[in-house]
């Protein structure tokens, strides 16, 4: 753990994600029970039976967890080490932009590891809703608020560099590992 690093995630995830992680969490349990309660128990979605066999779902949570640190630690990594910087405009901003290694796949890997590390929490709950409703919406958002918010501060910051980066590297769906030659727009 580099200091830019510790100083994200004393600004960044110890404040803001955990506590949302949380409460949506809480929201799942709800959802949960109101959908097996709408649907007759049909999909058995109760707090007691779950989606996935126990204790399997510990085993599949314990890998997605495992994957999205490896995957976050990778891409922060190369933030601070190539980027000369931090992953986060909280902690410090990186200096150069990162178009190799994880970064030459798509423009927000670190999204990847995020998704992986939520999902492990809604698995281990043995969660419909947190799985399949809410990660996806948490998804779509963190995608919009990227190319919202933080694309033109890219842009203003890296100028055409950044430009040509976005124009050759996809913004989530690193599509040059399933469709070679398929163009990146």
């Amino acid at each position: 753990m580099t200091p830019q690093i510790l100083l994200m995630v004393s600004k960044v995830y110890i404040p803001v994600l955990f506590p949302l992680t949380f409460l949506i969490t809480l929201g799942s349990r709800f959802l949960d029970q109101a959908l097996d309660n709408r649907l007759g128990g049909l999909l058995e979605l109760s707090l007691r039976s779950g989606f996935l066999p126990s204790p399997l779902n510990f085993y599949v949570a314990a890998t997605s967890l495992v994957l999205g640190l490896i995957v976050v630690g990778i891409t922060y990594a190369e933030l601070v080490f190539e980027g000369a910087g931090s992953p986060s405009p909280t902690a410090g901003r990186t200096q150069k932009l990162v178009r190799s290694g994880i970064y030459a796949w798509c423009r927000n890997p670190s999204v990847h590891g995020k998704l992986l590390g939520f999902l492990a929490v809604g698995l281990a709950l043995n969660s419909f809703s947190f799985c399949f409703i809410l990660a996806p919406l948490l998804l779509t958002g963190s995608l919009i608020e990227k190319v919202w918010r933080q694309e033109p501060v890219l842009v203003e910051i890296f100028g055409q560099e950044y430009e040509d980066y976005r124009n050759e590297v996809p913004l989530f769906i690193p599509w040059k590992i399933f469709v070679p030659k398929r163009r990146n727009s």
